[in-house]
């Protein structure tokens, strides 16, 4: 959508195949449809929009737009199974630390991200800091090398976890 947003200066610039795709796939309803319940939202919520978005139609597609995206959250959130495909889950700059700490390793792609060896990663991490935190109040320092913050796979976390 964002691609289509900045290429189009209005819904209908937009080839009328993709628009019939955008319906059907990811606003399941007319945009017409969408956007009364967007002008309903909006003359609720911040007023100030509407004259903009019926003057701007750039504007006008980007409040629909906008409202697929705050919906997919909470589709998400709710996990409605009609609208798995279209879930999204806003984390923030917390994604980037994670892809970061994975790069290069079993986790770096999302293929290999299955939430039990992402979860004992983090635990398995997190227990690690706690002991290294542990034995600096007791006086005892030891190299990085000593404390594996690396992810690993599944089956080595089961190794050393035993």
């Amino acid at each position: 959508m964002f691609e289509i947003y900045r290429q189009y200066a209005a819904w209908e610039a937009i080839p009328a195949a993709d628009r019939a795709q955008i319906e059907k796939n990811l606003l399941r309803t007319s945009f017409d449809d969408v956007w009364v319940q967007t002008r309903d939202f909006f003359q609720r919520r911040d007023p100030t929009q509407l004259p903009r978005a019926e003057s701007d139609p750039k504007h006008k597609m980007a409040l629909v737009f906008r409202w697929y995206l705050g919906l997919s959250s909470r589709w998400a959130n709710s996990g409605d199974p009609a609208r798995q495909l279209d879930y999204q889950v806003w984390c923030g700059p917390s994604m980037g630390a994670f892809n970061e700490w994975a790069k290069g390793s079993c986790l770096e792609k999302p293929a290999g991200r299955g939430v039990v060896v992402v979860a004992l990663n983090l635990l398995f991490g997190a227990c690690v800091h706690l002991r290294r935190l542990a034995l600096r109040q007791q006086g005892v320092t030891l190299p990085d090398a000593a404390f594996p913050l690396a992810p690993m796979s599944r089956g080595e976390l089961e190794k050393r976890l035993g």
